[in-house]
């Protein structure tokens, strides 16, 4: 024990390394299947990752037994269980052995809690050695052929062993069915282990089954099925309301809104998947292929399609642009391909064999997901861009048709002190002025309520892409930080931001374009369809231009609509006639 404060080679170093190499293998199942799987060179031992998860202590008192049989009552425990396990070796290294010898070769399963690591190796001992040899075995601190356990008699909860011996020349050695019943919370690893360079090329096949108190779920993985159950019933609630709005104003619905009715629908279905097959996980300790299937793929398709929402609203579709055009090809293959790559991931990450799942592989599926990301982000702020400048060049130019018709209005009302003979046709053109006047107020108005409209979009995308930003720091500074996974508790938080993220850019899409009783204060409309080309534009030196057409062109038409309305009525103003004579 005084070892420890003697500047030791950092002996344990081969241990945590081993440790490290496996953190991105953790099995997402609670029922771990091996096999024929080999063993792998560390230091002066072999060994076997059996898995790695957070658990639980256990609820009840089990008192002073530290193991129990499989018949043993288990509700409330935390425990591995060791079921079916099989080491085969070579038929060389048996045919080396005496027969009549009862142990010819030893492995050893060692399950280990994280904060113990260090009590791993010769680190104690002041070697880098992880099996112990003969010359650390001369003062009794270890047996030479076995692992280097450094053991607290005030600690019983330290790691544990379990020694399994092949016999004779047998090729195989059968592990008696086993449980270690966990006592203490934290996250724990199993490997399996030998020292003797003969067994080379043992193989290792069975099974063993991690439990926590409340069911197999994973301690990490626990937190989430009730954070999904929580946001199906937040996706019921708004799409209840959603549901509402879309009976109570049905006659005013515009293209856009069932979009949006689809998005949600995706994301009540999404998390309700989620959430039985989680349940379904936790009751049965393994992955229920139908359901996680069905959960994988309608993430992935909603996934694409929220993104697709984003990048037509942020185009304007509906509400500046009644269609996408010629873009409407490449908006659609761009989420195809996204679809294709999101889903890959999803299904190699929930449903592929995790000890298979290098981190070179996961890279290779994570970087296009990635790249597509980017590649939605930059088009949609691009195009919020395109669509504010729309918006405000058009309501520069509706405000100089303003001005331009209210001079001309001023004009003939000064007219109309002169020659009173002249009188009824300023009356006339002053009408038709003030309708061509109301009509681009009311645009104006409109051009405002769209242009406020997308400007809190635009507010509530940055504060998201902000947030997105900061929390991938947080990540980043979180795996950093603790790379063993000590802080396996919180992990769940990671994941489920992103999914909140989502639900709540989806709330405000969904408040400012809920159904209205006036959604042409927002919807796309014809009148000021061509106010919007991008070439539509131009100051010439005859006058302002909107749309291919000046002002004097616009302001005669709408006389001509005036006048010819005013000559079915004429005799209606024979009264202001007759009083102008009499004047």
């Amino acid at each position: 024990m005084g070892h420890r404060d003697l500047p030791s080679p950092n002996s344990n170093v081969y241990f945590i390394i081993l440790m490290l190499m496996h953190l991105i293998i953790l099995a997402r199942a609670s029922i771990h299947d091996y096999q024929d799987e080999s063993f792998i060179r560390r230091s002066n031992s072999f060994f076997f990752h059996g898995g790695s998860e957070g658990l639980y202590a256990s609820k009840l008192d089990s008192g002073n037994d530290k193991s129990s049989s499989e018949d043993r009552p288990l509700n409330g425990k935390s425990f591995i269980r060791f079921e079916s396990i099989i080491f085969r070796r070579t038929k060389e290294s048996a045919e080396k052995k005496n027969e009549m010898q009862q142990r010819t070769g030893l492995v050893e399963a060692i399950v280990l809690e994280v904060r113990d690591r260090e009590k791993i190796g010769g680190s104690y001992l002041n070697s880098n050695a992880i099996c112990c040899t003969p010359e650390l075995s001369k003062d009794g601190s270890c047996k030479v052929g076995e692992v280097i356990i450094q053991q607290n008699p005030d600690n019983p909860d330290g790691p544990k062993r379990i020694q399994t011996f092949f016999e004779g020349k047998n090729e195989e050695a059968n592990m008696d069915i086993q449980t270690i019943e966990i006592n203490s919370t934290g996250m724990y690893y199993l490997y399996f282990m030998f020292c003797d360079p003969e067994l080379v090329g043992t193989l290792i096949s069975g099974r063993t089954v991690w439990r926590n108190p409340d069911g197999y779920l994973p301690g990490k993985m626990s937190p989430l099925m009730t954070f999904f159950g929580l946001m199906s019933l937040a996706y019921l609630v708004l799409g209840l309301f959603w549901f509402l709005r879309f009976l109570q104003y049905w006659k005013d619905i515009i293209q856009l809104h069932y979009h949006i009715s689809a998005v949600i629908g995706l994301g009540m279905c999404e998390m309700a998947l989620w959430y039985f097959e989680y349940a379904n996980f936790n009751s049965t300790g393994s992955r229920p292929m139908g359901i996680t299937i069905w959960a994988v793929t309608f993430s992935a398709v909603k996934k694409t399609v929220s993104r697709l929402l984003l990048l037509v609203v942020s185009m304007g579709y509906g509400v500046v642009r009644p269609t996408l055009g010629g873009i409407t090809s490449k908006v659609l293959l761009l989420g195809v391909i996204y679809f294709v790559a999101s889903e890959a991931l999803e299904l190699v990450e929930h449903l592929g064999n995790i000890n298979d799942f290098s981190g070179k592989a996961r890279l290779f599926l994570v970087l296009p997901v990635a790249l597509l990301d980017a590649c939605f982000i930059l088009w949609i702020f691009s195009s919020l861009s395109k669509t504010l400048e729309k918006l405000q060049v058009t309501l520069f130019f509706m405000s100089i048709d303003t001005l331009t018709s209210l001079t001309v209005s001023s004009s003939l009302q000064l007219l109309r002190e002169g020659n009173k003979l002249f009188r009824l046709s300023l009356r006339l053109k002053s009408y038709a002025v003030n309708m061509a006047l109301c009509l681009l107020c009311t645009q104006i108005r409109r051009s405002m309520a769209k242009l406020e409209l997308y400007r809190k979009f635009t507010n509530s995308l940055a504060v998201s892409v902000l947030l997105s930003v900061a929390w991938i720091g947080y990540e980043l500074y979180f795996n950093a930080t603790d790379p063993l996974s000590e802080l396996w508790r919180r992990a769940w938080v990671i994941p489920a931001f992103w999914t909140l993220l989502a639900y709540l850019l989806l709330v405000v899409i969904c408040i400012l374009w809920a159904p209205s009783h006036n959604p042409t204060g927002y919807a796309y409309s014809e009148e000021t369809a061509d106010d919007f080309d991008d070439e539509g534009i131009s100051l010439t030196g005859s006058g302002v231009k909107v749309a291919g057409g000046d002002l004097a062109t616009k302001l005669e038409r709408k006389e001509r609509k005036a006048s010819s309305a005013a000559e079915h009525h004429v005799f209606g103003l024979g009264e202001d006639v007759e009083e102008d004579k009499r004047e």
